[in-house]
């Protein structure tokens, strides 16, 4: 989720929700106009609306609220944004709200149960696999608050295809299934796919060498220390790193994480049998070597001499254990939809069967392996446990989350990465604004900094104080539709407010011009299955 808060493992992509923002403010908190880029009453998209209204035997105009969350500022502005340009119809009376995080994934997670007359912001986070960005969206299987469908929205045609493309390998297969797939969603506009974002990392140059970065919102400090990515980040005094979150850390256990900054807290605590690199490929972590059986079958072989933070000797014992605790829980799916069960063979030995064929499996295993003391002794919502480069080693919670190195971590070393993590402690301090976080790195306080101010970003470029390191990333914002009440039950309205959104200004005002326009839901990073024909198929036929 993106919440701003949670993440996986670059090994392990799930979809995670959450929305890493910048302060900035939203110029008068008016109208938008149609010489800003505001909405015609007679244009084809609000007649469109208009037809499904009168269809609906509703006179406008329909109230609703749409809701952002606090300490994700530009998400309050894009927001804004689709408020006004509702609201300048004559067609909607939309209000804003924005929540506390835990509100406001208790609103989100909950709002179709509870039948919640709410237009919800989010962004979402996925992986390399395709599958990462629209199964846990959009599969009936995966409604909330056990998935991440939070409008339960529900499509044999869509469960089809998602069912299809996640059971076949061959990518010139899948990309077709794929976008069969999103022009179904496109029509269906169960959600309105808005902006594709970009990861951006701001650090001093004088305190900081060697940052690599990562292309997932969760991921973000990975490049500290991840061999199987073959990146290592220096400090100057080899002491603590001080970096940023933009909100507090909702739920570090792997079972129930749901946002991108628990994610983020936890990425260097926890391991999974296999990493992926910055690039896309999957590189050993805890399993040493695997190998493909038959369509459902893997053979993994496991590092030896591997110990827990807790002392416990890591066995395959461990990953039937991870992987079957999912059971059950908010996460369940991120294992259920494909794994059958494992079969220990000896200590660091194990046959994984399938339910089915899974081409994603490779980029999906690396799910964090957690004590087999979890349950009974070790609660880890209060202290993460796993085998990786830092250990947990403490919090002060609203302010800031602390991770000292693991001495014990079974790395050995390499010519591109040191035996050692060179960085002795790291701090993530809790800055929910983003004036707070720009001041804070500029005074000193901070030596990194993941969620500077779109705004901003052009100073500290031109600055040789700081370093800018930027990608493109597996990520976008969108908005959530209350499908379960009228009008949004109708795809002729939620068609025709998804013709509106102001894309391009989201773009240029909201974000400075960083990232681009979005309107499918796998992201131009996917670049096997990204198609510019097309992408220019869809905006001929669906947005011209």
């Amino acid at each position: 989720m993106d919440s701003s808060e949670g993440r996986a493992t670059a090994g392990s992509r799930r979809a995670f929700l959450g929305g890493v923002g910048a302060m900035a403010m939203i110029g008068g908190a008016g109208c938008v106009t149609p010489e800003s880029g505001g909405v015609t009453v007679d244009s084809a998209a609000a007649a469109r609306i208009r037809d499904g209204l009168e269809k609906a035997g509703l006179e406008p105009p329909v109230e609703t609220t749409i809701y952002a969350n606090e300490g994700n500022d530009e998400r309050g502005r894009w927001a804004q944004l689709v408020q006004h340009t509702l609201n300048e119809t004559g067609l909607f009376e939309v209000e804003f709200r924005q929540l506390e995080w835990g509100q406001y994934e208790e609103l989100f997670l909950n709002m179709a149960d509870r039948e919640e007359n709410a237009l919800v912001t989010l962004n979402l986070s996925g992986g390399w696999d395709p599958d990462d960005f629209v199964d846990m969206l959009f599969h009936s299987d995966n409604h909330a608050p056990n998935g991440l469908n939070v409008n339960h929205f529900a499509d044999d045609t869509v469960d089809g295809l998602l069912d299809a493309g996640r059971a076949i390998a061959d990518v010139d297969q899948r990309r077709e299934l794929y976008q069969e797939l999103q022009e179904r969603l496109i029509a269906e506009s169960p959600v309105s796919i808005l902006r594709y974002g970009e990861e951006t990392t701001v650090y001093r140059r004088d305190r900081v060498d060697g940052w690599q970065q990562a292309p997932f919102p969760g991921i973000e400090y990975d490049p500290v220390y991840a061999p199987h990515a073959d990146s290592y980040v220096e400090r100057s005094d080899g002491e603590e790193l001080v970096v940023d979150a933009i909100s507090s850390i909702s739920n570090p256990d792997p079972v129930v994480m749901h946002d991108t900054t628990s994610n983020m807290a936890t990425s260097l605590v926890y391991e999974g049998l296999l990493g992926v690199d910055f690039e896309g490929t999957p590189r050993p972590r805890l399993a040493t070597d695997w190998e493909q059986l038959d369509e459902t079958t893997y053979r993994f072989d496991l590092r030896e001499d591997v110990t827990f933070h807790n002392g416990e000797e890591f066995t395959a014992d461990h990953v039937q254990f991870s992987f079957d605790r999912y059971e059950g829980t908010p996460r369940e799916a991120d294992v259920f939809d494909w794994y059958d069960g494992v079969d220990v063979l000896g200590d660091h030995e194990l046959e994984l069967t399938l339910v089915q064929p899974y081409g994603p499996l490779e980029t999906t295993i690396g799910l964090p392996i957690v004590p087999l003391a979890t349950d009974d002794d070790l609660d880890l919502s209060e202290t993460p446990v796993g085998t990786g480069p830092y250990e947990f080693a403490g919090r002060t919670p609203g302010e800031d989350w602390r991770l000292e190195r693991f001495d014990d971590h079974w790395f050995d070393g390499t010519d591109a990465v040191p035996e050692t993590p060179p960085v002795e402690r790291i701090r993530i301090r809790i800055l929910t604004s983003g004036p707070a976080r720009q001041a804070a790195l500029e005074s000193g306080e901070l030596d990194v900094s993941t969620a500077i101010p779109s705004g901003s970003l052009d100073g500290f470029e031109s600055d040789e104080e700081y370093g800018v390191s930027q990608t493109m990333a597996g990520e976008f914002d969108f908005l959530i539709y209350p499908t379960y009440l009228e009008p949004f039950d109708r795809t002729d309205v939620r068609r025709g407010i998804d013709q509106l959104l102001p894309r391009e200004r989201i773009v240029e005002d909201v974000y400075a011009g960083r990232g681009e326009p979005g309107y499918v839901p796998i992201p131009p990073l996917l670049e096997e299955y990204t198609d510019p024909s097309f992408e220019a198929y869809i905006r001929e036929e669906y947005y011209d």
